[in-house]
């Protein structure tokens, strides 16, 4: 069973149709939520926790350049926060870390020719580290998580979700959907923002990631304007009634009026995350279904 959910799981990602669709994906979620109840409790304890959001901006920066998924993005922030809340790590080490997260990530979710070599990722920091530094690290990390790294993240519930997060019955302000296929490439927009931002702030760290991931389907959900705003079949499926979101829904939805407002600048760099509407074009196709 183990090992076989792991296969559905890494497909979810790259076969995301088939699989929200087959009689296996209310398994994979169940079996996500049992996997959930087992993270190990982050304890905000990293001495190096103020610099969290820089490296996740620089981690989903090379990911992006890689073309590494959005699962294995959030996988390997994931690892990265859990590995930094039981060690006191030091530059240039924090970018060590964070490129052998991100390699770790890529070993439970990508295709083995998307995998990135270690002579790569050592690019990112002009080859700063000898490569034996990357298998040394990689076996300590591994150690560190008893090898279990199949962890529960948001994106995975997210995705698993999101064909049934948008309705061809759905009315959009108050109106009908003129054109499902156009409305929903823009909700998948909203939903990958969300998703970034719940990743970036550390507020979210604690909440479960399937009950993040519904808040965020329900804060895209508001934010584009769409009624019903959680349907009873979006209940159903989740397992989370729209009052048992509401609180993270509301921070969700206040950060975004905040990111919409001002540009997000901070300490020299500029977050690579903006608001939906400042990356929408004619035809946006972010997120597949």
């Amino acid at each position: 069973m183990g090992l076989a959910m792991v296969d559905l799981i890494k497909q979810s990602s790259l076969d995301l149709d088939l699989i929200t669709r087959s009689e296996y994906s209310q398994d994979i979620v169940a079996w996500l939520k049992r996997r959930e109840l087992e993270l190990p409790e982050y304890k905000r304890m990293s001495p190096q926790l103020s610099q969290r959001r820089k490296l996740i901006d620089w981690s989903t920066m090379v990911a992006e350049k890689l073309e590494l998924s959005n699962c294995t993005v959030h996988l390997a922030v994931k690892i990265l926060d859990l590995f930094m809340d039981g060690h006191d790590i030091q530059d240039p080490q924090l970018y060590l870390v964070c490129l052998v997260s991100i390699l770790l990530a890529s070993k439970i979710e990508e295709k083995d020719d998307r995998i990135p070599k270690c002579s790569k990722l050592n690019s990112f920091v002009k080859s700063e580290f000898p490569l034996s530094d990357f298998k040394a690290l990689e076996y300590l990390m591994l150690k560190y998580f008893k090898w279990k790294l199949g962890l529960p993240t948001a994106c995975h519930f997210a995705e698993i979700w999101l064909a049934h997060a948008i309705s061809p019955t759905d009315s959009h302000n108050n109106g009908p959907l003129v054109s499902f296929r156009e409305a929903r490439a823009y909700f998948h927009q909203y939903v990958k923002y969300f998703l970034d931002l719940s990743m970036q702030d550390d507020v979210f760290i604690d909440v479960p990631p399937s009950k993040l991931a519904a808040a965020l389907l329900a804060a895209s959900r508001v934010s584009f304007g769409l009624t019903p705003t959680w349907s009873s079949n979006l209940a159903y499926l989740t397992g989370f009634r729209f009052a048992e979101l509401q609180d993270q829904i509301e921070l969700l939805l206040r950060t975004f009026k905040m990111d919409d407002m001002e540009e997000k600048e901070d300490e020299g760099y500029i977050s690579l995350m903006g608001s939906p509407e400042q990356g929408m074009t004619s035809s946006p196709e972010l997120m597949e279904t």
